[in-house]
């Protein structure tokens, strides 16, 4: 019966109409709860945690999607999971300042912890049971910030353009996946080069008119210049066979 229940789950999760409305339905909780909680003074404690908590499992869910290319509402989901967690900084900040008279001593908070750990390791492990909202939201903002550099960096470095180029020009290639309609924001990339050598190995997932592909590529610099040395395109959604292969 969890065998089942597991199959079906995975399922659902590879379906882009299911994610658009799970989406739809944590923003219309989320529009609700906040619209009780204004008429009824803000309650900013319960209001901070709904929103870190939404953005936490939005971010997760999207993290997903995005590695099963359900694309492009993926994209939207990471991106409305970092406007979530803002504002539920923001009112985590507001409550704390109400309550105590004054914003987190993070530096302070720091210190005290390290001292105390210095005496026993395991105070760090109890630190972050009593204040586990805290803690994965350290861990999801973390995780935000380092995907957002990963993006704007490596996700769009000459050899990513390179390989999508390939992809897009291919006359093979567009045989097989029609026009490319999205690629996904997490790239997973191995390069080393200077101005004129170079090599790179990278995978990234895309959706065209004709399904999911999943890109794995070699490419090494000549010359300054990128060349594509070997790259196979696998079809998610026939089980990840490979349909081309250079």
């Amino acid at each position: 019966m969890l065998v089942g229940f597991k199959s079906k789950f995975c399922a659902c999760l590879q379906t882009q109409q299911n994610l658009k409305l799970i989406v739809l339905l944590y923003a219309t909780f989320l529009i609700l709860d906040v619209s009780s909680n204004i008429n009824s003074t803000l309650n900013t404690k319960t209001l901070f945690r709904l929103l870190l908590s939404t953005g936490f499992i939005l971010w997760v869910l999207s993290w997903i999607g995005d590695s099963n290319g359900i694309l492009p509402a993926s994209t939207y989901g990471m991106i409305f999971s970092v406007i979530l967690t803002e504002f539920g900084i923001y009112f985590w900040l507001k409550s704390y300042r109400d309550k105590r008279g004054f914003y987190p001593k993070f530096f302070k908070i720091y210190r005290v912890l390290l001292n105390k750990m210095k005496k026993n390791p395991f105070n760090g492990f109890f630190f972050m049971v009593r204040h586990l909202l805290k803690f994965y939201t350290l861990i999801l903002v973390f995780s935000m910030i380092i995907v957002f550099i990963g993006f704007i960096t490596i996700g769009q470095s000459e050899p990513v353009k390179t390989v999508q180029n390939y992809c897009e020009n291919n006359s093979e290639i567009k045989n097989i996946t029609g026009k490319i309609n999205y690629y996904g924001i997490l790239r997973n990339v191995s390069s080393q080069w200077n101005s004129e050598t170079g090599s790179s190995e990278l995978s990234l997932v895309f959706v065209s008119e004709n399904g999911i592909f999943n890109v794995f590529s070699k490419l090494e610099k000549e010359n300054g210049e990128w060349k594509v040395k070997k790259l196979e395109l696998k079809d998610k959604n026939t089980g990840a066979n490979i349909v081309y292969k250079k």
